[in-house]
């Protein structure tokens, strides 16, 4: 993963771009700005379209390295942690993007990040197949019931179960222990025994207690399954420099089957939280009437533009048509106007899948 850049690919006319060499540090000017994170920026006189991260401002200047030149496209690599004499702090980027999540540099925490984005999102639900007879009836029977139904999900409950589901996960298992210690004795025994009811919990109690197994054996599917919520938790509400980002494989059953979901969020931050009017929101999954299907949404302040990926469906422009006058009044509700509306290939947009594997938009592509 790159850190600390944007990513603006976009035509550039001028001979000005041929004689620059890698390596090269270039300052670069963000002239406009539109809601679906594309804009212009100026080097060295020129004016070029980019794709700019959730965070950059209008008016922003900042200094870019170029990096590499591939296939006909230049890319300009933002320069982190500048101070005003211009110099530039030698820190690796491994040791930056662990250092930003407050993590320390631990070999089996970089491979967790590493691992977690690439791995099958139906991951979760095969591994949660294959440890029947390893816990009891009773705990798969209610795990299957913290998994929201797709079917059930609605505007008024959707986002309440789901955050219960990832709760239930033990998403939040340790924050939860660091702040039982503060609470009182009575207070703090109901913590414990709610923690008590989390997967996360009942998951190392029985990797604890399986006789005779080696705990830093990583081939048994509890410890794959430990490894994959682990890994979750590590890619939940983390970032680099402005950004909030935030990558979710959410379990999800469609009549009883485990239906894949995967979630990227790219954001300002507000605080302590993610700038819900300023992001970027991609969520891909697997439905049955269309398929495998892609939503690359940007959110900016009360404008919402958006662009529907699939599989050559030569249909979907007449199924938004369709759709899009009931979408339209329910964005409205929630404050947010659809400003624009595209439909693209899912296989093409390499962009977009690499956003879902925890690639943020790092440099400035030119298009030479």
């Amino acid at each position: 993963m790159e850190i600390g850049g944007i990513l603006a690919p976009g035509a550039l006319k001028g001979a000005g771009v041929n004689q620059w060499r890698p390596g090269e540090r270039l300052l670069v000017e963000v002239v406009q700005k539109t809601g679906d994170g594309e804009g212009t920026i100026r080097v060295k006189g020129q004016d070029m379209f980019a794709l700019l991260e959730t965070s950059t401002e209008l008016g922003e200047k900042f200094w870019v390295k170029v990096g590499e030149i591939k296939e006909g496209n230049l890319q300009l690599i933002r320069e982190p942690g500048l101070d005003k004499q211009g110099d530039k702090p030698v820190v690796s980027q491994q040791f930056q993007q662990l250092a930003e999540r407050g993590l320390p540099i631990n070999q089996d925490i970089i491979t967790l990040l590493k691992t977690f984005p690439s791995a099958n999102s139906e991951l979760l639900g095969t591994l949660v197949e294959s440890i029947q007879g390893s816990m009891t009836d009773e705990f798969i029977i209610n795990l299957r019931k913290s998994i929201p139904e797709w079917e059930g999900l609605s505007e008024e409950n959707g986002a309440e179960k789901l955050i219960e589901c990832l709760r239930n996960l033990g998403l939040d298992y340790e924050q939860r222990i660091q702040q039982m210690l503060k609470l009182n004795s009575p207070a703090k025994e109901v913590e414990k025994n709610s923690l008590k009811d989390t997967f996360k919990f009942k998951l190392l109690e029985a990797i604890q207690n399986q006789e005779g197994q080696d705990l830093l054996d990583s081939e048994g599917p509890l410890a794959h399954l430990l490894q994959k919520i682990t890994g979750q938790q590590l890619w939940f509400k983390t970032g680099t420099l402005d950004n909030g980002f935030m990558l979710l494989h959410l379990p999800l059953l469609n009549q009883g089957q485990y239906m894949p979901a995967q979630i990227a969020i790219e954001s300002a931050r507000k605080g302590a939280k993610m700038d819900e009017q300023h992001c970027r929101v991609a969520i891909q999954m697997e439905t049955q009437q269309l398929g495998e299907i892609g939503i690359d949404a940007y959110f900016n302040q009360d404008s919402l533009t958006f662009r529907v990926l699939t599989h050559n469906l030569p249909f979907l422009p007449q199924l938004l048509e369709a759709v899009m006058p009931a979408t339209r009044a329910e964005f409205s509700k929630l404050g947010f106007n659809i400003a624009k509306v595209e439909t693209g290939d899912l296989e093409q947009n390499v962009e977009f899948q690499n956003f879902l594997q925890g690639i943020r938009r790092s440099g400035v592509d030119v298009q030479r």
